[in-house]
């Protein structure tokens, strides 16, 4: 278990006395989970949760677990969030554990760009680099799109149609970001 941005060490309690918000990094598996020690458990019991960020082909997702008192600390069933396609951990100034996501779909280019600044720790991996550059990638292809609503006498737009004009902006941008030395 870790309970530090900077990596493995003894689990800990979180302070309740942190003076600034702290992005944490590593935290990926039960295994490589920030750990708080001292959790309630109903209106009477204290229990550990842990925290982490699992990866999959769908995103990334909070997932949280508590351990339970009743049963000699045996761990509960995991909890998870919704997907979004980049997700960080922070403590925030009360000394709790928040995460905030961001998914490409709803983000701008100045909202991508704040997301990675205020992160930056947490946003090292191969992977989220990766993701960093698709999002300025569709983020800019997106400019290129208009969306109109009118009645038509003729067939409608095909998806393959709204596909290919997706693609078409995507590949665009995507020579762009190449020439520009991978779009940063």
């Amino acid at each position: 278990m870790t309970d530090q941005a900077s990596g493995p060490a003894s689990p800990k309690s979180v302070s309740r006395e942190t003076d600034a918000p702290r992005v944490l990094a590593g935290h990926v598996s039960p295994e490589t989970a920030y750990l708080v020690a001292d959790y309630p458990y109903g209106f009477r019991l204290r229990c550990q949760i842990r925290y982490w960020v699992e990866t999959s082909k769908h995103g990334q997702r909070l997932v949280s677990q508590t351990s339970n008192p009743k049963r000699g600390g045996v761990w509960n069933k995991p909890k998870a969030s919704t997907y979004s396609d980049l997700r960080v951990l922070y403590v925030d100034e009360q000394g709790h554990v928040q995460n905030e996501g961001l998914s490409f779909a709803y983000a701008d280019e100045p909202k991508l760009d704040a997301f990675v600044t205020r992160y930056a720790v947490a946003l090292t991996s191969e992977r989220d680099q990766k993701a960093i550059k698709l999002a300025r990638v569709l983020i800019r292809a997106r400019r290129h799109v208009t969306f109109t609503i009118e009645e038509r006498s003729g067939p409608p737009q095909t998806r393959e149609d709204q596909r290919e004009i997706l693609r078409r902006a995507v590949g665009y941008e995507l020579s762009l970001s190449a020439k520009e030395g991978g779009g940063q």
